[in-house]
């Protein structure tokens, strides 16, 4: 249909998380890996502090702590301090130079400064990625796709934009999108791998911020694909992006080493997980597994048995554009209508959709949402789900007051199965609160 702007002159209850936060994210995702926010220590703060709180676990963050005096005289010079710093006490493989909106205003040029830095010391074994993100554009979804994209331009300019040898047949790159969690991702790995395929997964979140327990304190990321891993992306047979904001990575590793790639915008329900199975079937040769195939049969059973529940509902939902868009087809399948669809900025996925999406926050989501039954967001629409009267179904980032989100499984048959129920047992709770008070009572 079309995108639509509310125009309203401020946001009210954003929906926006900034692009700095998810730039961070991917950055977790690479091993032995650092992000440096080139600005105010406010801007860092806040990036770990929630991300911390999703997480429950400790982020790696640097800043060069700017402040005004800085801007005005010389930012380098901070820029330059702080990389010193992590170079000489953490010996990182990889350091991602994010900018935020204070130099991105002040017009420093830091790329340039980044670049001559490299050559200057002629770094070896690091990779040092720059990447513009001020917070006034875009936003988590953005963020993490730009640094996502750095860290593959970067592997290939260190490479020379050629390939280390020759392409491995049975490898495939999988460049996971910002709204799947580290449940998702090992799904996906391990779906990959039962059709007889070493993966290659950037960034791999399954590994880093999964909840295991380690000892001791690291200031770098402590999972995630090694350097090592991600050069030999270049010699893979395929690329497989889940999200449309991962095409420009995926393509940039088609344009350098001529890996062909394949894009899902869709990523949860019947349908992208068909989608998915069936592609990988096909790239393969090998039959879907068994244990794939009991899973459909289970899916298909539950959406049986909850489609009673789900029969005249109504949703609304508010996430990043990649991932409202695919929560949205999946409710489709269960026959919900859509109230409302709000993201928190507009991208190509969201203009070339059949559905009308509003860009706005978390109060646009309220008014659209009045009198649904299903509210799928953030954290921070929750009490916003309760005033429209809906059933609240957390997903997207952050989600701080509920264990183990970041755990979730939504993609592929099982993901699908959980959802279904998920939410089925919500509109099960619903209705017996709606009807509670009409029951006689001694």
């Amino acid at each position: 249909m079309a995108v639509k702007h509310t125009g309203k002159p401020v946001s009210v209850n954003p929906l926006t998380v900034g692009p700095s936060l998810g730039g961070v994210l991917a950055v977790q995702g690479c091993y032995r890996g650092i992000a440096l926010l080139h600005g105010s220590q406010g801007c860092a703060a806040f990036s770990k502090s929630l991300l911390t709180r999703h997480f429950r676990d400790t982020i790696a963050v640097q800043t060069s702590a700017l402040q005004e005096m800085d801007v005005i005289f010389d930012a380098d010079r901070n820029l330059e301090e702080a990389l010193n710093v992590v170079i000489a006490k953490h010996q990182p493989d990889l350091i991602a130079v994010i900018g935020t909106e204070l130099t991105d205003v002040s017009g420093t040029d830091y790329t340039a400064f980044v670049k001559k830095y490299m050559r200057e010391r002629a770094l070896r074994d690091l990779l040092l990625v720059p990447v513009a993100l001020p917070d006034f554009g875009g936003s988590l979804e953005a963020g993490y796709a730009a640094v996502v994209e750095g860290i593959i331009d970067g592997i290939i300019q260190g490479e020379g934009g050629k390939t280390a040898g020759k392409p491995i047949a049975g490898q495939i790159n999988l460049i996971p999108g910002s709204c799947l969690t580290p449940g998702d991702v090992m799904e996906l790995k391990e779906i990959i791998s039962d059709f007889g395929f070493e993966v290659i997964t950037v960034p791999d979140l399954s590994t880093s911020l999964s909840g295991h327990l380690l000892t001791g304190f690291s200031p770098l990321s402590r999972g995630g694909a090694p350097l090592v891993s991600l050069k030999q992306m270049l010699r893979s047979r395929y690329t497989i992006a889940m999200g449309a904001s991962m095409e420009r990575s995926a393509r940039r590793l088609q344009n350098a080493a001529g890996i062909p790639y394949k894009v899902f915008t869709g990523m949860h329900g019947l349908g992208a997980a068909d989608e998915l199975l069936t592609f990988l079937q096909q790239l393969s040769g090998v039959p879907v597994p068994l244990r794939y195939r009991w899973q459909r049969e289970n899916l298909l059973d539950s959406m049986l048995d909850a489609h009673f529940h789900y029969a005249g509902a109504s949703a609304v939902i508010a996430l990043e554009p990649d991932h409202v868009l695919s929560m949205a087809n999946w409710l489709g399948e269960m026959g919900v209508t859509i109230k409302g669809l709000v993201a928190p900025c507009e991208t190509p996925l969201l203009r070339e959709s059949e559905r009308t999406v509003w860009v706005g926050d978390i109060d646009d989501a309220e008014e659209l949402g009045r009198g649904a039954d299903i509210w799928i967001g953030n954290g921070h629409g929750k009490k916003a789900a309760k005033r429209a009267g809906a059933a609240y179904l957390p997903a997207g980032f952050p989600v701080s007051d509920e264990l183990g989100s970041y755990m979730t499984v939504s993609v592929g048959y099982r993901g699908a199965m959980e959802l279904v129920n998920k939410v089925g047992n919500l509109l099960i709770r619903r209705e017996e609160a709606r009807h509670e008070g009409r029951f006689c009572q001694r």
